[in-house]
């Protein structure tokens, strides 16, 4: 049932009397009833108990005088047992209860881990051999952050999700620590930086090496030393373990030896680097690839789709206007593009969108620099797993300050949310493209990747709690593509989009960077089987 005015503030009234140990009774058990004949008023319960100890905490740190004695843990928990006993409350009030436990204990964070985040993935080997724990390891494994790469011989690639790429080659031993960062603890590595990848870092116990666009091959050997040789481009190296010793910059040709004695120059360059830049075929990373594809160019009210997908199901995009209204285009990089003012909004049909396989959804926005925090519900799709409380996902741009910058990109999925940290609100055509994996299993984390302008934004995510599924998903949210349009829980809530969006792009995998940056230049994606190319 829904709640109304009087039931929000008696229920109020009863959580405060709970929380301060003067509930009678007879307010624990109207409170009882309450709790086991209405689902709002559980998912309310679990609100207020929440608020309850988060105030409590933010009062206790801002005063200089000693806090106040926190909620008597043993009441609460001896409430929770004497609820559960007596009505058999929902599994939803349960973990509500053991929530509160935590954070009135002082432990805040209690979100899932971000383990097994995945950052690289590997993209093609040769004759590649692993050590203990290597097992698996193959083209199209994805790499989590942390991970260590054992290598006992061969050669492997591996892409980060920054669009940078490195080959590793045994015996090898290499850290990948994030989406923009590795360490090689021995053997060699091989990089190459495109532009969007710009700040790419690999250290080693001698130096730290940042790419500002190029290729370069480091060496960590078993003298204890590492070597440094720019392929081309210019890096900037930073020697390590000798205190204050100012960073060097590496041009084209360039080398240079790190150890504990110092600096020096690489006896045999001309040899290595001939070595380096010979070609090595590898068995690369093989996939199908589809999509379905809206230009958003025409005069019509709807506009169809293309690509692969289109002929499975993926329809026009119907518009719709309140009371009415005629379809407002403009100008944009590649001809039409639908103008959201804030009333118009518009949706099509996408089977197998509001599953848990992982797409890529990919787009041209502009957004005002005058956007209210109203206007930024851009694209949205409904699930229908209950890992995410079938929750919707809703692609847009952040309008809390207090959880990133103001206008960063932003995916929001069941609680929890990715924000990057590249404002959209300044009136200017912008390239996104958002990787969205929720992962298969329960304990399996969901996967955001962000990109803006070809260039990964952000990599990591604020998974969220999910307390409570609000409902099965709704039959007109699902399998929908939402754009300009606002779903709340399983149903449409309304609130809109301000600006414009053109040539959006939804495929069936995870797309690799240099393929996002392909699509960003080129406008369009393969549809024949991909072969990953040097």
């Amino acid at each position: 049932m829904n709640l109304s005015d009087g039931d929000i503030l008696e229920l109020n009234e009863l959580f405060g009397a709970l929380v301060d140990g003067t509930a009678t009774e007879k307010q624990r058990e109207r409170l009882a009833r309450l709790l086991r004949d209405s689902e709002a008023a559980r998912r309310c319960y679990v609100r207020a108990m929440g608020q309850s100890a988060s105030l409590h905490l933010y009062a206790a740190e801002m005063q200089s005088d000693a806090p106040d004695a926190r909620p008597s843990r043993g009441n609460l928990l001896s409430f929770a047992r004497w609820v559960g006993g007596a009505l058999a409350v929902a599994a939803a009030l349960a973990v509500g209860f053991i929530l509160f436990s935590r954070w009135a204990s002082g432990e805040r964070n209690v979100r899932p881990a971000t383990r097994a985040e995945f950052v690289a993935r590997i993209t093609g080997e040769k004759g590649s051999e692993w050590s203990s724990g290597g097992e698996g390891l193959q083209p199209g494994t994805y790499l989590r952050k942390g991970q260590r790469l054992e290598l006992r011989a061969g050669y492997v690639e591996i892409t980060f999700d920054s669009g940078a790429r490195v080959m590793l080659e045994g015996a090898a031993s290499l850290d990948v620590n994030s989406a923009w960062d590795a360490t090689l603890r021995r053997g060699t590595l091989k990089a190459s930086v495109p532009p969007e990848a710009i700040g790419f870092r690999v250290s080693n116990p001698f130096v730290d090496v940042l790419d500002l666009g190029t290729e370069f091959t480091m060496i960590a050997d078993a003298n204890g030393g590492a070597e440094v040789l720019v392929n081309k481009g210019e890096v900037e190296a930073a020697p390590r373990g000798r205190g204050e010793v100012e960073a060097i910059l590496l041009r084209e040709k360039e080398a240079r030896r790190f150890a504990e004695s110092g600096m020096s120059d690489v006896t045999d360059r001309e040899r290595k680097f001939a070595l380096f830049t010979q070609p090595l075929e590898l068995q690369r990373l093989k996939t199908t690839l589809g999509y379905a594809h809206w230009s958003f160019d025409g005069t019509q009210d709807a506009f169809s789709a293309d690509g692969p997908l289109s002929r499975t199901g993926a329809s026009a995009f119907a518009l719709v206007a309140n009371g009415g209204g005629t379809v407002s285009l403009t100008e944009s990089p590649h001809g039409q593009a639908l103008r959201f003012d804030g009333q118009m909004f518009a949706k099509a049909s996408f089977p197998g969108i509001s599953s848990a396989r992982p797409r890529t959804i990919a787009f041209w926005v502009r957004v005002p620099e005058d956007a209210q925090p109203v206007d930024t519900w851009m694209i949205a799709w409904g699930t229908t797993f209950p890992k995410l409380g079938y929750r919707p996902v809703h692609i847009g741009w952040n309008r809390r300050p207090g959880e990133g910058a103001l206008g960063a990109l932003r995916t929001d999925f069941g609680g929890g949310h990715a924000i990057g940290t590249t404002s959209l609100r300044d009136g200017k055509w912008h390239h996104v493209a958002v990787y969205f994996a929720p992962g298969e299993g329960i304990d399996a984390p969901v996967q955001v990747k962000q990109y803006i302008d070809g260039r990964l934004d952000s990599s990591t995510i604020v998974p969220g709690v999910v307390r409570a599924p609000v409902g099965m998903v709704d039959a007109t949210v699902e399998h929908q593509v939402w754009l300009g349009y606002r779903l709340t829980g399983h149903k449409q809530e309304g609130r809109r989009f301000r600006g414009e969006l053109d040539e959006l792009f939804i495929a069936d995998r995870g797309l690799q960077p240099h393929e996002i940056v392909s699509l960003m230049k080129d406008n369009r994606l393969p549809e024949s089987p991909l072969t990953v190319h040097p």
